[in-house]
């Protein structure tokens, strides 16, 4: 890892990893702190772009996760991507030393040296009513078995590249939680990431980035 992670933060990694089948427990260690609500979740969101921590990442996102772009690709017309495109993009910018084979190498001067970031709360978690197979058109989530929960953030990440080479991103993104009702407060799984909305740039940025351009770098 790229960066030193506090006594919390490697907590929430260990009760993710545990699930996973990444890490082992080890008993010489105090007990992990687990992710208990939706905004903590975002906040080891944060962590993990500080640490380049692809596996954790991974472990984040639920399998029907879509990431919505701030505007349509120009080229492609793209407004969303699924999970799989997601994974793949976070695993090009965290870990480019190892692309899969058939997979384009990443040019040097994209390989992503240190990431700076904030993520601050522009307002409380509400809860999705319209996202539940209960509502009128019906969503895609049985509200028994789940709760989401989304809120807007305010942005600002810089993304340093080789060479002096660096992007800011100062924007808004909508984050759509989903707690499981299923799984206790410290499983693995009990907070995903739903939807991740990239609302766009706000004032002056290095190379006008946004976090959906910033993606497309790796895609």
């Amino acid at each position: 890892m790229k960066h030193a992670w506090s006594a919390k933060f490697i907590g929430m990694v260990l009760v993710m990893a545990l699930g996973a089948g990444c890490a082992k427990e080890d008993p010489q260690k105090p007990a992990p702190n687990p992710i208990d609500d939706s905004a903590e979740m975002v906040q080891v969101l944060a962590n993990v772009y500080r640490a380049q921590d692809y596996a954790t990442f991974s472990a984040l996102l639920a399998e029907d996760f879509l990431f919505i772009l701030d505007e349509p690709n120009p080229v492609t017309g793209e407004t969303q991507w699924n999970v799989a495109t997601e994974r793949r993009i976070h695993s090009r910018m965290f870990d480019p030393q190892n692309i899969p084979p058939g997979d384009p190498p990443l040019p040097a001067e994209d390989w992503l040296q240190t990431v700076s970031i904030t993520l601050t709360a522009q307002e409380a978690f509400v809860e999705r009513f319209d996202l539940y197979t209960t509502a009128m058109p019906p969503g895609p989530l049985d509200p028994t078995r789940w709760i989401a929960r989304s809120a807007t953030y305010s942005t600002d990440v810089f993304f340093q590249m080789p060479n002096d080479r660096a992007f800011q991103v100062r924007g808004r993104a909508d984050f759509t939680i989903i707690e499981d009702r299923a799984k206790q407060i410290g499983d693995a799984g009990k907070f995903l990431i739903l939807h991740w909305e990239d609302i766009g740039m706000v004032g002056l940025a290095v190379d006008g980035a946004t976090w959906s351009g910033v993606k497309g770098l790796y895609n």
